[in-house]
């Protein structure tokens, strides 16, 4: 009889070891930051909730849907102006999706003029503390600021406005708005 009873709390112990062992585990490895969650964007998330209206920037009545917005530095060098020919590029590469994204170029005051046909948007001080210049930015058509892409001193552009792109297609594909 004793027998029995030993092995009966040994399949207890060993079943709830069997299914409590794994979570233990689960949480001692969370809570130990030894986990990194992995992430499919390419930019950089811009949080905490940032809306144009919050900051105090309304955008020109002629944009509707996304706008991928590039921070006119206040010299347009080489690396600016060919910023400014991938963004026309990244456009015209969305394909399909192309009619709901606006290309936009964000300057300051003091911004050296650009000859472009893209639209613009003079921004506040306001907007101009929250990005950096130079920077791209996506926008979503309620006026949020999504992700960024900042490039970095003689940094491939090209790959950069090819993770922007992709990342802007994923945001598309999977939007409910614009």
């Amino acid at each position: 009889m004793t027998s029995k009873v030993t092995r009966g709390r040994l399949v207890l112990i060993s079943l709830v070891c069997l299914f409590a062992l794994p979570a233990l585990i689960a949480k001692l490895i969370l809570s130990q930051g030894w986990y990194q969650s992995g992430v499919t964007n390419r930019g950089k998330l811009i949080e905490p909730y940032t809306t144009l209206e919050q900051l105090g920037q309304t955008a020109p009545q002629t944009l509707h849907g996304w706008q991928l917005a590039y921070v006119v530095p206040n010299h347009c060098e080489q690396q600016c102006q060919q910023q400014l020919h991938l963004l026309k590029q990244s456009h015209i590469a969305l394909g399909k999706y192309q009619e709901r994204v606006v290309p936009v170029l964000w300057t300051l005051e003091s911004s050296d003029s650009v000859d472009t046909s893209l639209e613009r948007m003079v921004i506040n001080a306001s907007v101009a503390e929250k990005v950096e210049q130079g920077q791209v930015v996506i926008v979503d058509p309620l006026g949020q600021l999504v992700m960024s892409y900042t490039p970095k001193q003689n940094e491939d552009l090209v790959k950069l406005s090819k993770d922007m792109l992709a990342d802007l297609r994923k945001l598309l594909k999977l939007s409910r708005v614009g």
